[in-house]
């Protein structure tokens, strides 16, 4: 530690040992995210109750759409059969709508209906008063300026993938 001779491999040792550090509290935030204790959290925060899998493909449409499920399977790395029953389930709940694709008649493109958008409002809002929650003791500052750094590296994210 205390070196900070270029490195050829991604900046500077310290640089390189900051983002070690940042990549380990990623981890701890991203299993809390998708954990079943945080879903069960903000499913009775939002009043909806959606399982992992649905609440996951509901977020995926949103992002994607319109979207073929076949294109959704591929970017989650699964087979597009284990789409399919979360699928019906949503569009059963009325969260999502089918059209054909323009592209090819014999194809379906899935989007977020109106009622899929408040459920999506919903879980949104329920998510972000956990996170207030959990960092009530921080100073409004502290928050600003996680959320600035976070918004950059959600940039970095998108540009660099």
């Amino acid at each position: 530690m205390g070196r900070t001779s270029a490195n050829p491999a991604g900046g500077t040792d310290e640089q390189r040992e900051a983002s070690g550090e940042v990549a380990s509290a990623l981890a701890v935030v991203g299993n809390w995210m998708f954990s079943t204790a945080a879903r069960r959290r903000i499913m009775a925060a939002s009043g909806l109750e959606l399982s992992l899998g649905d609440y996951t493909l509901l977020a995926q449409i949103s992002h994607h759409a319109p979207v073929r499920l076949s294109v959704l399977a591929d970017l989650m790395e699964v087979d597009k059969s284990t789409l399919t029953p979360p699928a019906k389930r949503l569009e059963a709940r009325g969260f999502i709508v089918r059209e054909p694709d323009p592209a090819d008649s014999r194809a379906q493109l899935v989007s977020v209906s109106r009622a899929g958008k408040q459920a999506i409002r919903k879980l949104w809002q329920a998510r972000a008063a956990i996170v207030a929650e959990l960092m009530e003791d921080w100073s409004t500052a502290d928050i600003k300026s996680l959320a600035t750094h976070l918004a950059a590296f959600a940039a970095a994210i998108e540009r660099k993938g």
